[in-house]
This record gives structure tokens, sequence and C-alpha cells, in this order.
């Protein structure tokens, strides 16, 4: 009798085991584990542009990507880091604070607080602060691990 009540235990055993296992094949050497990145933490640049702040740098590999970069941004008034470009990750660029322009595929548009641009792979893509406070915003920029992710 007490075989039967030990074995749906021991079956549930084995099975959380394999799925574990099975988990552990996905997950690289290199991915970052789940953490709470403080500001105070963050590594800091700048220039005569404004600052960034880098939580996590362009070469960070986690679970589902094989780079990702996430980092604060402020463009003094008048600046920008660099004139639109593009490249193979994916890139969310959020507002937070200011006003600027988007520069997105050949097209100009205004930006404000709470706005967000999503670029695709090799799209044409940037931001500017032509104004005359300064602008903030978050970027996060990813590469999938996926084989289709590593055409050009």
């Amino acid at each position: 009798m007490q075989i039967r009540s030990l074995l749906p235990l021991l079956l549930t055993a084995v099975l959380a085991f394999a799925a574990g296992t099975e988990w552990e094949k996905f997950s690289g050497p290199n991915d970052i584990p789940s953490h709470i990145y403080r500001r105070a933490e963050a590594r800091t640049s700048t220039g005569d542009w404004g600052s960034i702040a880098i939580h996590t740098p362009d070469d960070t590999e986690t679970y589902g990507n094989a780079s990702m970069l996430t980092a604060e941004l402020e463009f003094l008034a008048g600046k920008q880091l660099q004139p639109p470009h593009e490249h193979l990750d994916e890139e969310l660029q959020y507002v937070i604070e200011g006003e600027g322009t988007w520069f997105l595929n050949g097209v100009e548009s205004p930006l404000k607080p709470g706005d967000m641009m999503y670029t695709r792979p090799w799209d044409l893509h940037g931001i500017s602060n032509p104004s005359d406070k300064p602008l903030r915003f978050l970027v996060v920029k990813w590469r999938g691990k996926s084989p289709s992710a590593d055409h050009e």
C-alpha cells in the first residue's frame, strides 16, 4: 500500500527533474540571472552631447537574446549622440523627459514624453534634441538568439 502512495510522488519528482534538465538546455552559460539594476551602479559616461548610464552593456547575453543593451541617455540642448544610423539589433527608445525629433527611415517627426519608437533591424533611425532643454530617454537594444537574427 505504501508503494502505491509513493508512486505519484516519485513520478512527480522524475518529471520535475526532467523538466529542469530540459529548461537548462535553453539557457546559455553567459545568461544574466534575474536582477534589479540600480541607477547608482550603472556605468556612466559623458560628452559634449550629454550623458549615458548603461545598466547592461551591448554584449549582455540573456535567456532569449544574444546581446542586449539597456541605458538611459540625456541629450543636452541642441545635441545628439550620433547621426541617424542602422544596425542588426532591434531597438526601443522611450522618452522620459523633454522634447526633440525622431528620425525613422527618412522621416523626421516631433517627440515628447511618453512617446516610444521601435526600430526593426537595418531601419535607419535616430533621435536628436533641437530644443533648449535636456532630453532624457531610455534605450533597450537587443539581438535574439535565433538563427534568423543573424541574417544581414
